[in-house]
């Protein structure tokens, strides 16, 4: 698609830039080329990569620590998947402006993990966002149950499912924050 969008501007490119004589004289247009076009090694390579899954984060110390906690108990590892797959998602707001003296009576809205103020926009694009992904998150317990897929798999994919999410999602969410290290 690239290809053909940029053989098309090349084209346009060309026929104005290019005498009436010289159009006639040179070879067929590039956008006729298109079709012959091969991606070298390097373009297959990031071809292959992008249909891979990219984590914006790792699982983390908590997280594991979750699966397994839930790999002890089956009866635990299926309450926590169902309770994670029909949990939506929330902003976590730092609410600490607010309990002291007044702020001049306008709530300051601002992330509870990096302390970035948001707007009405920036809420209405995370709800947008937020539900397909609660959706998609549903979709995976439903679909893996369906199957009789064990919990503590499902609920690893769920983790690593949450975990593609975008950073604006993780520091809304407060998921997987790393705010405090494991202990030593």
């Amino acid at each position: 698609m690239i290809i053909q969008g940029f053989s098309n501007i090349a084209s346009a490119y060309s026929a104005n830039t290019k005498s009436a004589v010289e159009r006639q004289t040179s070879p067929a247009p590039a956008a006729n080329y298109a079709e012959k076009v091969t991606l070298s090694t390097e373009g297959k390579t990031l071809a292959a990569e992008e249909s891979k899954p990219v984590f914006t984060q790792q699982r983390t110390y908590a997280q594991e620590r979750l699966l397994q906690a839930a790999s002890s108990d089956r009866a635990s590892a299926e309450k926590i998947a169902y309770d994670l797959a029909n949990t939506h998602s929330t902003i976590f707001f730092d609410i600490s402006d607010q309990l002291g003296a007044g702020n001049g009576g306008a709530p300051v809205r601002k992330l509870s993990t990096t302390g970035e103020i948001v707007s009405d926009d920036y809420i209405k694009r995370f709800s947008e966002a937020a539900s397909g992904i609660d959706a998609q998150r549903l979709s995976i317990y439903e679909t893996e149950t369906k199957k009789g897929t064990d919990p503590v798999e499902i609920l690893s994919k769920m983790i690593d499912f949450t975990n593609q999410q975008s950073q604006d999602y993780l520091d809304a969410t407060g998921w997987g924050w790393r705010g405090s290290a494991p202990p030593a």
